[in-house]
This record gives structure tokens, sequence and C-alpha cells, in this order.
């Protein structure tokens, strides 16, 4: 059998039992919502699930709580971390921007430079030594090649 012909049996059983179904449909006198005139399908009836309402009362406890939160947070972000000593008063006041800056001093700047000195002239020194190298390896290859063997 090839595939013409099972579509077409497989067809003639489906309008055998859509006949069977409306002969019961008959008898019963109840026919498919979908079936009647004008009708919209039976599934899209049903609708969108309903939606939880709330009370205003919860409505209420709920922003109040919201409300608390927000305080605390924000009570709790303008607590200082720690107490201000007076050593740290003592000393001269700087312009203080939103987002405290970290500060490196001049002694430790220095020190910092200076050690980026030295690894910039380690670099350079390595670059110099294998550009020798390179040079001088085809020049010895060179010679190798031309010396005749015994």
């Amino acid at each position: 059998m090839d595939t013409a012909q099972i579509l077409a049996v497989l067809r003639a059983e489906r309008d055998q039992i859509d006949q069977a179904i409306a002969a019961l449909e008959a008898l019963d006198g109840s026919t498919p919502t979908s079936a009647k005139p004008g009708r919209k399908p039976a599934f899209a009836t049903m609708g969108a699930p309903k939606k939880r309402v709330l009370s205003a009362a919860s409505r209420k406890k709920m922003a109040e709580a919201a409300k608390k939160r927000w305080a605390a947070k924000k009570a709790a972000k303008k607590k200082p971390a720690k107490p201000v000593t007076a050593a740290k008063q003592a000393g001269p006041k700087k312009a203080v921007s939103k987002t405290a800056k970290r500060v490196v001093s001049p002694e430790s700047r220095k020190k910092m430079a200076e050690a980026q000195q030295k690894r910039w002239a380690k670099k350079k020194r390595a670059a110099k030594a294998a550009a020798k190298k390179a040079a001088v390896a085809p020049v010895a290859t060179a010679a190798a090649k031309e010396t005749p063997k015994a």
C-alpha cells in the first residue's frame, strides 16, 4: 500500500466516525457548542484565569511595610561606619567628594614609579638580547653551510 491509499482509508474511517457521532448527538438532542451557528468554540469562552484581588486593608499593610523597610535602609546608610578620632580631625581639611577616593602618598608614588622603570628596563634588555641573538644566528648558520665537509 502506498501513502495515497493509506490516507484514503483513514479519511473514510474518519468520515464514518463523524457520522456516528452526529447520529448519537441527534438521538440525545444535544449538539456541541462549537457546532451551533454564531457561537465561538468552547475553549474560547473559558477566558483568562481570574486575577487575585487584594483588599484595601491588605494593600495598605503592604505599603506600610515597604515604607518601613525603605526607612530602615536609608537610616542605615546615613549612620557613619566608624566614629572620627581626634587625630584624624587635627589634620588639614581636604575637599571631600561624594565618593571618597583613595590617595597614594608621594613616597609610595615614587616607589611605584621606580619599580615600573625597573620593569621597563628589564623588558628592554630582554628585547635587545633577543634581537642580538636573532642577528647572530643567521650569520652562524650561513657560515656553517659554506664550510666544505672533509
